[in-house]
């Protein structure tokens, strides 16, 4: 699927009119689309003869064809003047495929083939230094590190007691435009604490490009195309089902670079070559080489003048990627740098490390792609203006014509946030030495989880906004993706002790937030609580960032104490689900009524049952079931109305518990 299908607004009538080449159509009301013309066919072209030649310039083709009459109407050979008359004409037919965010998509509806385009942006978090996120605050993030530099965890971790690459002030304003050397360039690193990563992988060709890296001349093409003047040329642009005629694009053409003589301006750009000036000899050699390139018309991708009557889309492939990272919008006056990243062949990673913590920023992507096009010219050789034999014998002068533009593939805003942590292990204890004391052992998991998160309070609401503009931490389902780092523990600890009808009754029975004195990723609270009553805990894991975790599982917890022993009864508690009430029932002949089962389920860890092996003695104070509102000692009416003749009766119900006592219990 194409994202982009682009053809030169001006048409040439000699194609148009002998059923080639691609016109501009409404389909609609307010959509249209480019393809072949349907109307006004009035020549046959046979396509007789055609050589390369070769030039001080490129290769170009000589071509003969022969023109015929289909319609015997009009002067054929004063038509045949006007369609093939004098004049360049262009041609760059290009189509540029759809590119898939598949951080932000279903991927079961993308193909993964070869064949799909697409992109990812996310924020990486390998550790926390909170020394380097403190003293980076007032630096520019030009002066930061940059993804050529060599820095290790011990830099970051010791960044106030050695003397590091990971502040850098001596390139000026040479950052604020740099090129990333993404042919070395895998993973990104686990050195660093964090950096955004983008991956682009358009599956398009780039042996142009490529050959520019190889003899290490990108640099010197990169800033003449950025730098240089541009023509302006007017395509009509289809993106899916609507085409924008005359939209005007700046074109850079490849020749120029080749006559070109412009300085690098190494005070404004860093290039992949930056500690290295190459001579006038060196640079002329290699553009000599470049030329020698193109001259090989099966490497550049050239057309002949039959490949672009038969609509044989140009060669195009992707020169390179410019990321323009702005502060919180895309303003020219929050711009604060351009990343430059040549393209590669399957997939081009970009590392941006120059970004600070809880920073939010503002990127353009844009790809900049070489279209071999074409531009020719009709020399009529012959016309010949028979009744029935009507036709021309024309040749076409055909050469190269590659150009550089520029076209928008996305853009992302990316808040610099850390992942929240994941809830943390819970585990109870106690003395068993009838202490009224109870310790809770708490440990982070050092894993990652998937789910939706749950706020308490007006804080993790904020926290909720917050993961929304940080692309890669919630999925399209709505879950949030949870990551301990092992930072120091902290952990918050909520308790009740009424039974709670929900999680968020939680909200206002924060007790504590619990952290060691020293470094560890674990804790230890001791909470004080009454003998033989229930406690209902929730706990939650804290980064350092003030990011909190999803709750625990609901502990319902009770200290057991006698004279000389204690002991903790831990079990999970699920608040009960409010049963839809019916205010019907229909039925036929029979009736029966019997309890939930919550009503007659025996909880055997009452209180009367303590340190007991048998019910003995304790018959009369045991309870049957686990429901909130017992059925048992109540009254309920229940009335029965016909469906045919409407009368009602009305059953009262006592429903009563009755303990049969053996002879072992009297």
């Amino acid at each position: 699927m194409s994202k982009i299908v682009a053809i030169n607004s001006i048409k040439d009538r000699g194609i148009a009119s002998s059923g080639g080449g691609l016109v501009t159509v409404d389909t609609g009301f307010s959509t249209s689309r480019v393809q072949k013309p349907q109307d006004d066919v009035r020549y046959k072209v046979d396509f007789i003869s055609s050589e390369m030649r070769q030039d001080d310039e490129l290769p170009y083709e000589i071509a003969r064809i022969k023109v015929s009459q289909i319609s015997k109407s009009g002067n054929f050979a004063s038509s045949v003047r006007l369609d093939f008359g004098p004049g360049v004409k262009d041609n760059h037919f290009f189509r540029l495929p759809d590119v898939v965010d598949i951080g932000a998509t279903h991927t079961q509806n993308y193909s993964t083939s070869k064949s799909q385009a697409s992109y990812s942006f996310e924020t990486v978090f390998n550790y926390i230094s909170e020394d380097y996120d403190n003293l980076q605050i007032g630096i520019d993030e030009q002066n930061l590190y940059s993804p050529m530099d060599h820095v290790s965890m011990q830099d970051f971790m010791n960044v106030k007691n050695r003397s590091t690459n990971i502040f850098n002030f001596s390139r000026g304003n040479a950052m604020r435009n740099y090129t990333i050397p993404t042919m070395k360039i895998k993973q990104g690193t686990d050195q660093s604490p964090y950096y955004n990563y983008l991956r682009i992988n358009q599956r398009l060709d780039n042996t142009i490009s490529n050959f520019a890296l190889k003899l290490g001349i990108f640099d010197e093409l990169l800033q003449d195309y950025l730098m240089s003047d541009k023509d302006d040329l007017f395509f009509d642009i289809q993106k899916k089902g609507m085409t924008s005629k005359d939209s005007r694009i700046q074109a850079y053409n490849l020749v120029n670079f080749l006559k070109s003589n412009r300085p690098m301006d190494t005070d404004n750009f860093y290039g992949l070559e930056a500690s290295r000036k190459p001579s006038a000899m060196s640079l002329s050699l290699r553009k000599h080489l470049i030329k020698g390139f193109l001259k090989d018309v099966s490497k550049s991708g050239f057309r002949t003048y039959k490949d672009i009557h038969s609509n044989v889309e140009a060669h195009k492939e992707v020169f390179c990627y410019s990321i323009d990272k702005h502060n919180q919008t895309l303003l020219d006056s929050t711009k604060i740098q351009t990343l430059f990243a040549p393209a590669m062949r399957e997939s081009t990673p970009v590392i941006d490390t120059q970004v600070k913590y809880g920073k939010t920023y503002a990127y353009r992507v844009t790809g900049h792609y070489m279209i071999v096009g074409n531009s020719y010219s009709y020399n009529i050789i012959s016309v010949t203006n028979q009744p029935d034999d009507a036709y021309a014998i024309i040749e076409v002068i055909n050469r190269p014509n590659i150009l550089l533009i520029p076209s928008e593939i996305f853009t992302k805003k990316i808040n610099v946030v850390q992942l929240p942590p994941v809830f943390p292990q819970v585990t109870f204890k106690t003395q068993n030495d009838s202490s009224k004391s109870i310790s809770l052992y708490l440990s982070q998991m050092k894993t990652e989880v998937l789910e939706h998160f749950v706020s308490l309070t007006n804080e993790d609401r904020k926290q909720a906004g917050l993961l929304m503009s940080r692309p890669g931490a919630m999925d399209r389902a709505g879950r949030v993706k949870f990551k301990t780092y092992g930072d120091q523990g902290l952990f918050q600890i909520f308790r009740m002790d009424s039974q709670p009808k929900s999680i968020m009754d939680f909200e206002n029975a924060l007790v504590r937030e619990i952290s060691m004195p020293f470094e560890s990723m674990d804790a230890i609270f001791k909470d004080v609580v009454a003998p033989n009553k229930d406690y209902y805990y929730i706990i939650r894991s804290v980064n350092q960032k003030g990011l909190v975790s999803n709750p625990t599982s609901i502990y319902k917890v009770k200290l057991l104490v006698d004279a000389n022993d204690s002991k903790v009864m831990v079990e999970t508690y699920h608040p009960p689900k409010p049963r839809n009430k019916e205010g019907s029932l229909p039925f036929r002949k029979l009736l029966r009524i019997t309890p939930a089962v919550e009503h007659v389920i025996l909880d055997e860890s009452q209180q009367v049952l303590y340190q007991k092996t048998s019910f003995k003695g304790s018959l009369d104070n045991l309870k049957l079931g686990t429901a909130n509102h017992s059925v048992w000692g109540r009254k309920f009416k229940i009335r029965i109305k016909s469906k045919t003749s409407g009368k009602m009766i009305d059953i009262y119900l006592n429903v009563d518990l009755t303990k049969n006592k053996t002879q072992e219990e009297f």
